[in-house]
């Protein structure tokens, strides 16, 4: 059922039906041709994402996949890569993308077997853990900090294309690009996701692999690559530049759930997280380490064109864009939809307005820079939620959702206090004390929640446990 802050009390929970909509009697005055049409489109592209998927909508450990690396096969990774490539040796630059994507790893599997076990989005798991009125905030943060992610990566897919450093063609791409991502986002996993993965991924690593093939063979051989001194060293502390692994995907991780739905046992999320932030999300750092080290540059259209594949790497960005942004714009969709109580539809087109606005922006003031900037800021806002998340769901309910509006109070004031303490903490570490590490950490919220939830946690462990292998309904 859906659990909107304006539905009405009702009885005992029910599955939710899983054949089409059944129409139900007018009882006012007959809507308008414009105004019925509108209101099948909002109905066909919700996605459930209100309530609990039913079973029959389950998909492929496959397709899953290819949706989870569509989010890091990805320029961001890439470009993360290569600003670790400018700053430090081969192999300190390894280190600290293989112990952020660790890190990511944990969290997100344990959002994800939220999301595979109960069958509900991140936004769902918000509202049990924050209340119905209480989850406004935090969708909020994460509508928001997912459509920047899209405004910036569209802002290095505009960058390398043909002409991008042009302010008016660049506009023209920035527009384009959202107004794509946008509408494949719309028509949800099924139609659009999926088969958006299925093409781009496979193409996007066929193509940078070549293009780190050329920048091997220009850099002299993959020897010299490893032994090849940053051209940027010393900007940058390996702390400071671990922090900002773990912000970049910090985001990703809390919104597993809205893809692990789809899976049909805990074995998908545990096999789609190791390919989304293992094989993607390191394997494109590590591609990006190698470009940095060879060109030493930090623009990323300038490097492909020095190592004679720019046409190439043009291409390959422009495919990667569509699973990337596509992906996030639908976490985006998802979430702000909680926030603002609109249609998914309609949060898709203002998410879809954001991202151009800041694409734009990110390609104006140069889009390393600025792209690393922004990662910082997500360390403050984003980490405190899947602690919370976590902590709710593992310790105090102990692995089992009750969604009844009966069960899910309008605010979780404990819930609340602990993202607004959190953030105040996380604030003055940054700032008051220079911290480049424990804010970026889901630790803060989890360890705040559970300090204002004691009297709760001890009621929780005396309850028996639940059955968390009997189907949720």
């Amino acid at each position: 059922m859906s659990l909107t802050p304006t539905d009405p009390p009702t009885g005992p929970p029910t599955d939710p039906p899983t054949g089409p909509p059944t129409e139900e009697p007018d009882s006012g005055p007959v809507q308008t041709d414009g105004g019925s049409r509108a209101r099948r489109a909002a109905e066909a592209t919700e996605d459930f994402a209100a309530d609990r998927l039913p079973p029959g909508q389950s998909r492929s450990t496959l397709s899953i996949t290819l949706v989870r690396m569509g989010f890091t096969v990805s320029a961001t990774d890439l470009l993360y890569g290569m600003s670790l490539g400018l700053f430090f040796p081969f192999w300190t630059a390894l280190a600290i993308a293989l112990g952020s994507s660790l890190v990511v790893s944990a969290v997100s599997i344990l959002c994800g077997l939220m999301g595979q076990r109960e069958r509900v989005t991140t936004a769902l798991g918000l509202k049990a853990a924050f209340g119905r009125n209480g989850s406004r905030l935090p969708s909020f943060v994460i509508a928001l900090l997912s459509a920047g992610f899209v405004g910036y990566s569209t802002g290095i897919t505009a960058g390398v294309l043909p002409g991008g450093d042009d302010p008016w063609l660049g506009l023209a791409y920035c527009v384009l690009l959202s107004a794509v991502y946008t509408a494949l986002s719309i028509v949800g996993f099924g139609k659009g996701l999926t088969w958006v993965g299925r093409i781009s991924v496979p193409l996007m690593l066929v193509t940078v692999i070549v293009a780190v093939v050329a920048a091997v063979q220009h850099a002299g051989g993959l020897g010299a690559i490893v032994g090849a001194e940053p051209a940027r060293a010393g900007e940058a502390t390996a702390l400071a530049m671990f922090a900002l692994g773990v912000n970049k995907w910090m985001t990703g991780a809390t919104v597993t759930p809205d893809i692990t739905r789809f899976g049909k046992s805990p074995t998908t999320v545990y096999t789609t997280t190791l390919a989304e932030f293992m094989v993607g999300n390191f394997g494109f750092n590590l591609l990006g380490i190698m470009l940095g080290l060879g060109v030493g540059m930090g623009d990323m259209g300038a490097a492909f064109g020095a190592v004679g594949v720019g046409v190439l790497a043009a291409f390959a960005i422009f495919v990667q864009g569509f699973p990337h942004e596509v992906n996030n714009m639908y976490a985006a969709s998802l979430a702000g939809r909680t926030a603002v109580d609109l249609p998914r539809i309609a949060v898709n087109v203002i998410a879809g307005a954001l991202a151009c606005a800041l694409a734009y922006y990110g390609l104006s003031a140069g889009i390393l820079d600025a792209f690393l900037t922004y990662l910082g800021y997500l360390g403050y806002a984003i980490p405190l939620i899947p602690g919370i998340l976590v902590a709710d769901y593992f310790l105090l309910r102990r692995g089992r959702y009750d969604l009844s509006e009966a069960a899910v109070a309008a605010v979780n004031w404990r819930a609340v206090a602990a993202y607004t303490a959190g953030l105040a903490v996380n604030l003055v570490l940054g700032f008051g004390f220079g911290d480049r590490l424990w804010h970026a950490l889901p630790l803060t919220g989890a360890l705040l929640y559970v300090l204002f939830s004691l009297p709760q946690l001890r009621a929780a462990r005396a309850r028996p446990a639940p059955d968390v292998s009997a189907p949720v309904r």
